[in-house]
C-alpha cells in the first residue's frame, strides 16, 4: 500500500501531481517531451508508474494539465508585473518586462507533438494562451479608453502580435529597451 503524504487524501493527490509537474520540468529541460515517457517521469518524482495513470489517463492528459498548471503561476506573476502601473502605458511597459523575464523562468515544452493533439486538447491547449492574453487585452483596452493608445486599434491582432514578439526565441535577438520602444509604437502611444 502506497504511503498518503499529506493529512488527507485530497491533498496527497495534490502533492502527488506538483511531485509530477516537477518531475516533468526537470526533464524538459534536456529532453523533448516526445521523449519522456511516464515511466521516467514516475522515476524522477518519486511516485509509482500506476500513479502516473491514476493522474493522467495518457500523455497528452499530461502535457494540458502539465501547460495549464504552469499559466496559472504564470499569469498571478504577470498580473503582479502590471499590478503596480500608474497608467495603461506604464502598464504596457511592464508587461514587456514581465513577459521577457517570465520567459527566462517558465519553460513550456518547445516540442510537444501539437500537430497529433486531438481537437479537444488542443483546445484546452489554446486556453493557456487565452489567460495570458486577457492581461495584455485588458492593458490596452484601458489605455484606448484612457486616450493613452491610438483609438482605431484592432485589439485582438494587437494582443496576438504582441505576445507572439514576446515570447520565445523570437524576443531574444532584441533588446528590452527595442521591444518596449516597439509596442508603444505599435500602440500608438509616446515614446
Amino acid at each position: 500500500m502506497p504511503k498518503i503524504i499529506g493529512g488527507s487524501l485530497e491533498e496527497h493527490r495534490e502533492r502527488t501531481r506538483e511531485k509530477i509537474f516537477t518531475a516533468l520540468a526537470e526533464l524538459l529541460e534536456t529532453q523533448d517531451f516526445e521523449a519522456i515517457t511516464f515511466s521516467k517521469i514516475a522515476t524522477a518524482a518519486g511516485v509509482g508508474r500506476t500513479a502516473m495513470y491514476n493522474h493522467f489517463p495518457d500523455r497528452e492528459t499530461l502535457l494540458v494539465e502539465y501547460a495549464l498548471h504552469e499559466t496559472a503561476d504564470y499569469i498571478t506573476q504577470l498580473r503582479a508585473g502590471v499590478s503596480e502601473s500608474a497608467t495603461p502605458r506604464d502598464a504596457a511597459l511592464a508587461y514587456v518586462r514581465t513577459q521577457l523575464e517570465l520567459n527566462v523562468s517558465f519553460h513550456m515544452p518547445q516540442s510537444t507533438g501539437k500537430g497529433q493533439l486531438t481537437e479537444s486538447a488542443a483546445t484546452r491547449m489554446r486556453e493557456h494562451v487565452l489567460l495570458i492574453e486577457e492581461v495584455l487585452h485588458r492593458i490596452i483596452s484601458d489605455g484606448v479608453d484612457k486616450g493613452d493608445f491610438a483609438a482605431d486599434l484592432d485589439i485582438s491582432a494587437t494582443v496576438r502580435i504582441i505576445n507572439s514578439l514576446l515570447v520565445g526565441s523570437t524576443a531574444r535577438r532584441f533588446s528590452r529597451e527595442a521591444l518596449e520602444d516597439f509596442v508603444l509604437r505599435g500602440l500608438g502611444a509616446e515614446v
